[in-house]
């Protein structure tokens, strides 16, 4: 009986140690990733020029998401980034959207665009939208700008990133994609 009850015991506790310890890297491999491999959500916004704008608009498409605000520099530093991706990139399927946060809405976004060439789509988000795409990130990196995903052609993020990053790192991005 002895040697059942012990071997029991030995059992409970390989398994509780193996699921303790297994737990970090699970949990540190889910932060890693944030949201890529899921589907990303739909929306229903308005573009600058007061048509709606919906990501399933794009279906079959690869899409770069870019939530930005007129105030940001490193937002207005990528602009001219995504300008050269979407010219070079949308004969093979690339739209590159933006989403504007501004408080004041399409007036702030067509104020900023009688100063700067912005040659793709600009959306306004609504708090919906924001935080929905916000609660993708991992919890380290919400709240910031700019925060910018990679949509495969299927609608599932891909990448994921937040605060500038160089043309590059995009086009590396969306390369396999297209």
């Amino acid at each position: 009986m002895k040697k059942i009850i012990f071997g029991i015991l030995g059992v409970l506790i390989v398994t509780l140690t193996f699921l303790y310890l297994s737990r970090p890297a699970i949990a540190q491999k889910a932060t890693a990733t944030g949201a890529n491999g899921i589907k990303a959500a739909d929306f229903n916004l308005t573009d600058t020029d007061g048509k709606k704008v919906k990501l399933s608009d794009y279906k079959g498409k690869v899409v770069i998401l870019d939530f930005w605000a007129t105030w940001c520099p490193p937002c207005v530093k990528e602009i001219p980034h995504f300008n050269q991706l979407s010219k070079t990139y949308a004969s093979k399927g690339l739209v590159v959207l933006g989403v504007s946060v501004d408080q004041d809405g399409a007036p702030a976004v067509l104020k900023f665009k009688k100063k700067t060439t912005v040659d793709y789509r600009i959306a306004i988000s609504d708090d919906a939208t924001h935080r929905t795409y916000q609660s993708y990130l991992p919890k380290d990196e919400q709240g910031g700008i700019p925060f910018t995903f990679v949509i495969d052609k299927q609608g599932i993020i891909r990448q994921h990133y937040v605060g500038y990053r160089p043309m590059e790192v995009f086009e590396t991005a969306i390369k396999d994609l297209l």
